[in-house]
Order: structure tokens, then sequence, then C-alpha cells
């Protein structure tokens, strides 16, 4: 029996991830037609059929589960091996794939991949926003190298780095009453009615354990997806919610309508920490930036407006 290429391997992980050649084609550059001739290659030196296809979409077979599971394994161990020789030489060269939670990357990542750029100037970015869940997943599989997200959070075997402690401020319209207030105590937040983040948001889970602890159960999730949204929905309503400090500075811009009030107890918030895989031959240079990246998103956070 031949073995596989690495190409023909990469082409049948991308048909999986993609459910269609087509967009497998278009995501890796290379015509269809080459693509579909390399799968059709592999399937005969295997001497199974991978994927069902059809005219819109392919299923991956159940013997092709156990080659796509082996395929992505090996070639992450070669990506690794590629990295291991630029990491021995004391740096990261080529593309590195950074993620970020929905409430972190529209506020950090322009500071994030600003700061990496000059620890790794070899290196090119690239960014992308995923929730907890599939950011980790992700990281484990090995599609993305390097991420930003709040914790605790389940992060499996991940090597976690923690950055900063990132306190909740409390985001409501300018014209509810509670805008007179300066510190808002666990009393106040009993009596407010919370807006939330959608289910799938560790945001939500953050700002849940505060209301368990001070006691507030007037508080309902919403359909929304960002913070963007959920911000307007505040400033035109008698609600109320929790925001990062990261956020401040671009969902209560002036004449958003939102007021910001900071919380009595400052333990309320959450803590931001860099994940990687701890077989990536990059981890120790990974672990070296974790100190200028925490001190440049500590800069930013506290650069936020003042409370009026």
């Amino acid at each position: 029996m031949e073995r596989p290429t690495f190409r023909q391997l990469e082409y049948a992980v991308a048909v999986a991830d993609h459910g269609s050649f087509s967009r497998a084609a278009e995501a890796l550059f290379v015509s269809q037609p080459g693509l579909s001739a390399q799968i059709a290659e592999l399937e005969r030196r295997l001497e199974f059929v991978l994927f069902e296809r059809n005219r819109s979409s392919c299923i991956t077979t159940s013997a092709g589960e156990e080659v796509i599971t082996r395929a992505r394994m090996l070639l992450l161990q070669a990506d690794e091996l590629t990295h291991a020789s630029a990491a021995h030489r004391g740096a990261v060269v080529g593309a590195i794939r950074i993620g970020a939670i929905p409430t972190i990357a529209p506020y950090l990542f322009s500071t994030l991949a600003r700061t990496l750029r000059t620890s790794w100037p070899e290196a090119h970015l690239e960014l992308h926003e995923l929730r907890t869940a599939d950011l980790i997943g992700e990281i484990a599989q090995g599609r993305i190298d390097f991420g930003l997200l709040a914790t605790p959070a389940q992060t499996r075997s991940l090597e976690v780095s923690e950055l900063l402690f990132e306190p909740f401020v409390l985001a409501l319209a300018e014209s509810n009453p509670l805008n007179t207030t300066k510190l808002v105590t666990e009393t106040d937040l009993s009596e407010l009615e919370l807006l939330l983040l959608e289910d799938g948001h560790c945001l939500r889970d953050h700002i849940l354990d505060v209301c368990r602890i001070a006691d507030a159960t007037n508080s309902r999730g919403v359909h929304q997806t960002s913070l963007a949204v959920l911000s307007q929905m505040i400033a035109s309503s008698s609600a109320a919610t929790l925001l990062p400090a990261c956020a401040v500075e671009v969902e209560a811009r002036a004449g958003s309508g939102l007021a910001i009030r900071e919380l009595a107890d400052p333990t309320w918030g959450r803590t931001l920490s860099l994940v990687w895989r701890t077989t990536d031959p990059r981890s120790p240079l990974f672990r070296q930036a974790t100190s200028l990246v925490a001190d440049a998103l500590a800069a930013r956070i506290r650069s936020r407006p003042p409370t009026s």
C-alpha cells in the first residue's frame, strides 16, 4: 500500500472541515479539480471511500473519520517540527494563528497584535474571534496557536498564563436613577434587572457568579451575540448590565447614552489569560511574551476615561 502524501492529508482535512470540495479548494487557494484528484488518489491508496459526495456538500464516512483524526495529528506534528527549528534559534516565524473571545477581541486585539509584532517580527499574525469553548477546542486541535480569553474556564490540558485581573463596571442608561450613585453596592445590584449575553459566552457565567454573591436574582439572558448590541439595548431601557473594563471606552463613548458606575467590591471581575498547547515547541517563547502582553493590556485598560 502506498503512503499518503502530506498534501493529500491536508486536502482531506480541509474537505472535512468545510464540508464541501469547492469551499475546501477555495480555502486552500487551489483548483477544485486538482483537489478532487488528490482526494481520489488518497482514497485509492487507502482502498476505501473517505467522503459521501453530493452536488452541494459531502459527509465524512465512518472510516474516513479515523483517517481525518490521524491526519490532523500528523499535520500538527509536521508543523511543530518546523516550529521547533525556528524556536531553537529563539524565533517565532511564519503564520501564527491567534484567537480571542468576542468580549475581548474588539477591544484588545489591536493592543495584543501590536505587542506580539514587536516581540515576533518574523511572524505573520492571523487573528480569529471565537467563543471560549470553540477557542479552546481549536487550540487543542492545533488550528489556533495562541489564545486570549477570560478565566476560570475549562482549558483542558492547555498551558494557562494569567495576565491581569480586569474589573467589571455597571453600565446603565444615562437617565437611570442609579446613575447618581458613586459606587454600586450588592444591594443596588439586587434591585436591578440585569441583561446578559446568551448562553455560550463565558462573560455571562462570570457575571452570574457576581449575581450569586450579591444575591441578585433579577437577571435574564437575551439573544444577543455581542456587547455592542447589548449596550445599545441598555442605553434605551431601565435595565443594566456589567461590562468588562476593556469595553468601556468603545461601548460607553460620548453620545452612546450609557453611563458607567464603579462597583463597590473591587473583586468583581474576571482574569485575562493566554493559553496554548504545552506540546508546542514555541511554548518557552510564548511564555516569554506574556509579561509584555500583560503590561500592554493593563496600560490599555487603565487608559479608559474615568467614570463621571
